[in-house]
């Protein structure tokens, strides 16, 4: 099964270091079916978009007691939880090997997420598409990438966006 959103992952969507540790939240998850509202609860995210303090906010999740790994950048893991979401609402299910064929993972897991929960996350993904020179990111970034990065969040949020008014 391709990906749906082959055409932005991999390149400023789904590239970086915090990717890899999105990939590695998913991948430690006993269950296939994930609650949106869980992972964003989880990695500690959801607090972070209801106050509006994405940028700066820690975001990370718990593998056992000794072991809490912390993303780069809140912004980063919204990026690619909106493109996540997408593809399992677009394909049903997710598979880690198309997302990261390097992977030590090999599950399948779909997202299912009730209306204000997809909301609030894609209101994290505007607030970025419309003042990117906002956050952090912003500063690793030239010109032209972040115009790129904004110009496929931009797609991303408006396919998105039309699944959600479906539900």
């Amino acid at each position: 099964m391709e990906l749906y959103i082959k055409k932005w992952w991999g390149n400023y969507v789904g590239g970086c270091d915090d990717t890899f540790l999105l990939l590695d939240y998913f991948g430690s998850q006993k269950q296939s079916n994930l609650e949106l509202s869980k992972i964003l609860s989880d990695i500690h995210l959801n607090t972070l978009l209801k106050e509006n303090s994405v940028n700066g906010g820690d975001v990370y999740f718990s593998i056992n007691e000794s072991y809490e790994p912390h993303f780069d950048m809140a912004i980063d893991v919204i990026i690619d939880l909106s493109a996540i979401l997408l593809e399992s609402i677009k394909n049903g299910k997710v598979d880690i090997k198309e997302l990261d064929p390097n992977s030590k993972y090999s599950n399948f897991f779909s997202i299912s997420t009730s209306k204000d929960d997809a909301m609030l996350l894609l209101s994290g993904l505007n607030k970025f598409i419309n003042a990117p020179q906002e956050y952090e990111l912003a500063d690793f970034m030239d010109e032209s990438e972040l115009e790129e990065l904004v110009g496929d969040c931009k797609e991303i949020s408006g396919i998105l966006t039309n699944c959600i008014s479906q539900m």
